[in-house]
């Protein structure tokens, strides 16, 4: 009898043994899974925050005063998904997306604040109605093209300048720096919030004046859409407009994108956020680009999806969906091809037979 109760107290502290390893392992491991630190561990901060702008803004952004306290105390922070995507041009960009109650926050900051203000017009990004095509369709006819690239655009604009943004707009300082504090991480505007591209319209305005100036003194058109400027004209003199462009953009706090910048002359093929102005006369798309489609195209309705995704070796689960966004953009840059009216008709037909039941 001895015996056999030994044996059950070994097997119940082994039992317990296991159990404890087990729960320790998954405790590390759904530490490492989570990409903050737990919010309840941190310390309550102090409010560096004047308590009558903490009250007026909870109730603008209809909130319970404690609500916005609790978001402060914790940090704006822990309020962020981040994550990266893969650029075109190669390398990673960083993005941080507010989750769903900050999210909510920012749309109504956009809503009732934001959306309001005017933007200069040289600025065609991020504008309700306004698309990459009217920003290229200002350059058709020029002869020279200057293009080049702000380093960091988003990251480039410091909170103090959100604050600044927003007293303009009209509100007071206390009031604006809380508005700031939610539309940016660490002390920057984020790239994912709903909020920074229509505030780094904002903040870019007069620097946008600037070019519009310089660029009307000598004869040329200026267009910025989000990082992308493009200067054109016919005789341009890239030895006085190249250093009078990255003087004005570093007095704006930017800088200059230097190995994306580019003095296009008559002769060579001129693109603009990715659509072709070579013509002179009509907005296309460029002509590597359309054969790499039409092939693509081609191998899906003969060879079928899976084979051909199996040949260019992708197991993209949504290739034929960013196949058929790109023939929507072709579309939109030229409204009546026939070949791209019919291409996507055709893989629509395709996606559908492959919709999950």
């Amino acid at each position: 009898m001895a015996e056999i109760f030994s044996k059950i107290i070994v097997v119940i502290t082994v039992f317990y043994a296991v159990r404890f390893l087990y729960n320790k392992l998954s405790n590390n491991k759904s530490n490492k899974e989570k990409p903050f630190p737990n919010k309840k561990k941190q310390i309550k901060r102090d409010l560096p925050y004047d308590d009558e702008a903490i009250k007026w803004c909870a109730n603008f952004l209809s909130l319970d005063k404690p609500e916005l306290e609790e978001i402060f105390h914790d940090g704006v922070y822990y309020m962020y998904d981040r994550f990266r995507i893969k650029k075109r041009s190669g390398g990673h960009r960083g993005i941080a997306r507010p989750y769903k109650k900050l999210m909510s926050i920012q749309k109504t900051i956009y809503n009732r604040i934001l959306s309001q203000v005017n933007i200069h017009p040289a600025a065609t990004g991020f504008r309700k109605g306004i698309s990459i095509i009217d920003n290229a369709k200002q350059h058709l006819g020029k002869d020279d093209i200057i293009k080049t690239d702000i380093v960091n655009f988003f990251y480039s604009i410091q909170q103090d300048s959100v604050e600044k943004a927003f007293e303009k707009i009209g509100y007071p300082g206390n009031i604006s720096k809380v508005l700031a504090e939610l539309c940016c991480l660490n002390n920057t505007l984020p790239q994912g919030a709903p909020t920074s591209p229509a505030l780094s319209n904002i903040i870019s305005y007069e620097m946008d004046k600037k070019f519009a100036v310089l660029s009307y003194q000598h004869g040329l058109i200026y267009t910025r859409y989000a990082d992308d400027l493009t200067f054109s004209g016919n005789n341009i003199n890239p030895g006085f407009l190249l250093p009078a462009i990255k003087k004005i953009v570093n007095e704006e706090g930017f800088a200059v994108k230097l190995k994306k910048t580019r003095y296009i002359n008559r002769r060579k093929r001129k693109i603009i956020t990715g659509i072709s102005i070579s013509s002179g006369k009509k907005l296309t798309i460029p002509k590597a680009k359309k054969r790499e489609i039409r092939k693509n195209v081609y191998f899906i309705l003969t060879k079928g999806l899976v084979e051909h995704q199996k040949y260019i070796k992708s197991k993209d689960p949504v290739y034929l969906k960013r196949l058929i966004c790109y023939l929507s953009f072709w579309k939109m840059v030229e409204p009546e091809n026939k070949y791209v009216i019919n291409s996507i008709a055709s893989l629509k037909k395709i996606q559908a037979k492959n919709l999950p039941e």
